[in-house]
C-alpha cells in the first residue's frame, strides 16, 4: 500500500506500468469514470465492452472479450460503483473471470469505499483484487490524499515518480532505490492528508458500515421512488433497482424541457440545495444512459469543439450520505417538483460556458474575503 494524491493519480501510475507490458491490453467498460478510462486509452491501449441497456455491467460481455482476446488482455479495469447511477459492480466475480484468463483486475473504489467495506481477499483466492485505488475526499477527508493497494511485484522496477525520499543512495553513476513504500512516495509527503484520511476511515468504521448502509439504503429508496413519481423526471438507469447492496444512495436525473444546468442553478439559488450537474466525468456512460447514438454524439462533439459548451448534454445528480435524513429528501423532492412544473421564482441566464446563474448574478455573501478583495480594487 502506498499513499498517492488520489484515485486519478493511482490509476495513472498503474497505467504507466502496464504500458511497459508490450502486447497486453486493458479491458474497460462504458461505465468508467474518465480517470479509469483515459489512462488506458492513451497509454496501454484498451478494449471497451458494452453494458446492459439500463447501464449495468454485462458479465457475459466481459467473459466473451477475455475468451476471444487470445491472452492479449492483461488487466481488467472496473469501477467498484458508478458515480452516475450508483450501480455496484460485482468486483469479485469480475476478478474471477480476469484471473481465469491470465489477467489482473484493477478496481476504482473511489465511489464504493465510503459506503461498503471492501474485501481485497488473499492472493490465492480466485476473486482477490489485485489493485484497489481510492480517494480520501470521497471518505469525507480533506487535504488531497489517496491510497493505492497493489501486488509487491508491481513495484519491483524503478518508480514512476522519482525524487527525494525514494532512494537509498545516489552516486555519480548509480541509483539505488529505497525499499517499499518509500520508493513509491517520492517528494515531501502529504502528512496532514494521510492523517486526515486515516481519521476519516476510523470514523466510518466507528459508525459501522452495516449501519450506514442500512440508513443510506432507506433514504436512497425514498429518493429513487419519489423522483420517478414526478411527471417529466427520468432517472438514469431507472428506479427499479433499489438502493442497498447493489446500488448506492444517489440518483442522476433529467427534467423534460429543462437544461441540467438550469435545474442545478434553481436548486441552489431558490432552495439552498447543492447538486452536481453535467456528465460527471463519465461522458460515454452518460451518453449510453441518454440513449444517444454515434451520430448524436458526433454532433455534440462538433458543437463543443467549436466552443459551444452549452450543447453538452447531461443530468443532475443528488448524492446522499450518512448524515442525510428523510425530511431532507422530502424537501429535495418538493424542490424538484416545483422546478419540473415550471414554478421557478427567478429568471436565469446561461453563460457561454454553459453554466446558469440568476439574472443579475449570484448574491454576494458577506465575508472577510469579500471585504479584503474590495479593498484591493
Amino acid at each position: 500500500m502506498i499513499f498517492v494524491k488520489g484515485t486519478t493519480d493511482a490509476l495513472n501510475r498503474i497505467a504507466a506500468e502496464e504500458a511497459r507490458l508490450v502486447g497486453r491490453q486493458v479491458l474497460v467498460t462504458e461505465m468508467e469514470h474518465h480517470a479509469d478510462l483515459l489512462p488506458w486509452r492513451h497509454r496501454s491501449g484498451h478494449v471497451m465492452v458494452g453494458l446492459s441497456d439500463d447501464g449495468h455491467i454485462d458479465l457475459d460481455a466481459i467473459e466473451h472479450a477475455l475468451e476471444t482476446s487470445e491472452g492479449k488482455i492483461g488487466l481488467v479495469a472496473v469501477c467498484g460503483a458508478s458515480n452516475v447511477t450508483g450501480f455496484v459492480s460485482p468486483i469479485h466475480e469480475i476478478a474471477e473471470l480476469a484471473h481465469r484468463h491470465g489477467a489482473r483486475v484493477s478496481v476504482d473504489a473511489a465511489q464504493l469505499a465510503p459506503h461498503h467495506r471492501i474485501d481485497v481477499r488473499e492472493a490465492g483466492d480466485p476473486g482477490h483484487l489485485d489493485f484497489v485505488s481510492l480517494s480520501g475526499h470521497k471518505m469525507y477527508a480533506p487535504y488531497g490524499a489517496g491510497i493505492l493497494v497493489a501486488p509487491r511485484d508491481f513495484f519491483s522496477g524503478a518508480p514512476e515518480v522519482m525524487g527525494g525520499g525514494a532512494i537509498s543512495i545516489v552516486t555519480w553513476d548509480d541509483t539505488v532505490w529505497a525499499d517499499l513504500p518509500d520508493r513509491e512516495e517520492a517528494g515531501s509527503p502529504n502528512v496532514i492528508g494521510a492523517v486526515a484520511m486515516g481519521v476519516a476511515i476510523e470514523t466510518l468504521l466507528e459508525l459501522g458500515f452495516n449501519e450506514m448502509l442500512a440508513h443510506e439504503a432507506a433514504v436512497g429508496r425514498q429518493l429513487l421512488r419519489a423522483l420517478s413519481g414526478i411527471s417529466g423526471v427520468s432517472v438514469l438507469g431507472g428506479a427499479e433497482s433499489p438502493a442497498g447492496d447493489h446500488r448506492l444512495a444517489l440518483a442522476s436525473f433529467v427534467v423534460d424541457g429543462l437544461h441540467h444546468g438550469l435545474v442545478a442553478a434553481a436548486l441552489s439559488h431558490e432552495w439552498g440545495i447543492a447538486v452536481r450537474h453535467g456528465c460527471f466525468c463519465a461522458n460515454p456512460y452518460v451518453f449510453h444512459l441518454l440513449r444517444m447514438n454515434k451520430d448524436a454524439v458526433n454532433a455534440v462533439e462538433n458543437e463543443v469543439t467549436s466552443g459551444h459548451r452549452m450543447a453538452l448534454p447531461g443530468a443532475v445528480r443528488a448524492s446522499l450520505a450518512p448524515y442525510n435524513t428523510e425530511p431532507e429528501v422530502e424537501r429535495f423532492i418538493d424542490a424538484v417538483t416545483h422546478i419540473a412544473r415550471g414554478r421557478m421564482k427567478a429568471d436565469y441566464e446561461q453563460a457561454e460556458d454553459g453554466t446558469f446563474a440568476p439574472a443579475g448574478g449570484w448574491p454576494r455573501i458577506a465575508s472577510p474575503l469579500n471585504t479584503l478583495a474590495a479593498r484591493r480594487v
